[in-house]
């Protein structure tokens, strides 16, 4: 009896330090990998003769400008310790190049890259080539970051660097995966930065990407309509937002502006979209919006500002063409059906010529004509509110349904 108890004492025993030991093993690692030095100073005061926590400061000192002897020893013991180490043997690769030795800073680089295929590695390569102008063996290696895992890290600063290298766009282009994510990220960074002919160049690789994609997936080039359209290239971001739609990227409905088609969604058959050729709705405190029978459904609790812009899109047009803007309104269960505030708007862009519709009824609106002017290739359609002089705020609900713009002659 007492042997079977001393041996319970004794797993207890055993047991308890083991998890001690592990929670301690575990803190250590955990302050080693903060990277702050009051962090890697305390898990060496925790386990003074742990050896990867050693490495770890002396990474940390050699990045913080000791270029001492005393660290090379150090970082020599730890690479002979630990050759896969590749922080190590980065950290010795960066002190040769200060000191001007490339021919040992390639060397030990070299090594990092070939034992570790994650991103730092090859990045950390890639840079000390660019320093070196060694175009030879730049372009391979951001050719291999940008083959790394795209979700692993964030590409910009890869493109950047590509970038200030070389303004040959379709070099860079040669470097970009042809499948996965990557082509979209490319796509968003050229947009990021303004870059309109390379982001047509990498287009039909994103959209390609992300067809092919299961399940498809376009939702990350649903800005470049958007991004055409602010560079005043209306023709091309409507082919843009029609492939995209064929691809299933935006739900929504075709454009085809010479066939008078220049409204995407005019039955609110889609929920509101927040981009260019798309639906968007009022976000006021005091107003609710939503899609309901093929309409879209204002709610006003009478505390909404005195003026709002409820609805806009933007709709590409024919310059010197007369159209008409026509609807359906429903006013009826506002607290003022007759209600004077609201009013369909049309601005030319980017001239910022607006015609005044008449004001909405509570039945179907009377055509809103006007005339497109030379050079004017799209319009901004808004819904307006203003409270008019004399008036308390509205309350109730405003249905508006079949919002289209049409040729008028």
């Amino acid at each position: 009896m007492i042997r079977a108890w001393t041996i319970r004492i004794l797993v207890i025993v055993v047991c308890g330090f083991a998890t001690v030991e592990s929670i301690r093993w575990g803190m250590v690692d955990w302050l080693a990998s903060t990277g702050r030095a009051e962090a890697i100073e305390q898990a060496i005061r925790i386990d003074p003769a742990d050896e990867e926590v050693l490495a770890r400061s002396a990474i940390f000192r050699s990045n913080n400008g000791d270029l001492s002897a005393a660290l090379d020893d150090e970082l020599h013991r730890a690479a002979s310790l630990n050759p896969l180490d590749s922080g190590v043997l980065m950290a010795l690769g960066l002190r040769e190049e200060l000191r001007g030795n490339d021919a040992q800073a390639e060397t030990w680089l070299t090594r990092a890259a070939a034992v570790d295929h994650q991103f730092t590695p090859a990045w950390t390569l890639a840079n000390y080539y660019y320093r070196a102008n060694r175009p030879d063996k730049f372009w391979p290696m951001i050719r291999q970051c940008l083959s790394l895992e795209p979700f692993r890290f964030d590409p910009t600063p890869v493109f950047d660097l590509a970038w200030n290298e070389t303004g040959d766009s379709k070099k860079i282009l040669g470097l970009i995966p042809r499948g996965g994510s990557r082509p979209a990220q490319y796509l968003n960074y050229l947009i990021g930065t303004g870059r309109i002919d390379a982001a047509f160049e990498v287009w039909p690789e994103a959209l390609a990407a992300a067809r092919s994609a299961v399940p498809p997936n376009g939702a990350a080039l649903a800005g470049f309509p958007d991004f055409l359209e602010q560079k005043n290239r209306i023709p091309e971001a409507v082919q843009a937002w029609n492939q995209l739609v064929d691809a299933g990227a935006i739900a929504s409905g075709r454009l085809d502006p010479n066939a008078g088609i220049s409204i995407a969604d005019p039955d609110f058959r889609f929920p509101p979209l927040d981009r260019v050729f798309g639906w968007r709705v009022a976000s006021d405190a005091g107003v609710a919006a939503g899609i309901a029978s093929e309409s879209l459904r204002f709610e006003f609790d009478g505390n909404e500002p005195e003026s709002v812009r409820l609805l806009y899109t933007t709709a590409p047009v024919l310059p010197g063409r007369r159209y008409r803007l026509v609807w359906t309104s429903d006013g009826k269960s506002l607290s003022s059906p007759t209600d004077p505030g609201f009013a369909f708007r049309i601005v030319q862009q980017p001239e910022n010529r607006a015609s005044q519709c008449p004001l909405l009824p509570a039945g179907s609106g009377a055509p809103c004509e006007f005339e497109i002017l030379p050079g004017i290739r799209e319009v901004r359609i808004e819904l307006n509110y203003v409270r008019a002089l004399g008036t308390t705020r509205v309350e109730g609900v405003l249905r508006v349904s079949r919002v289209r713009l049409e040729f008028a002659s």
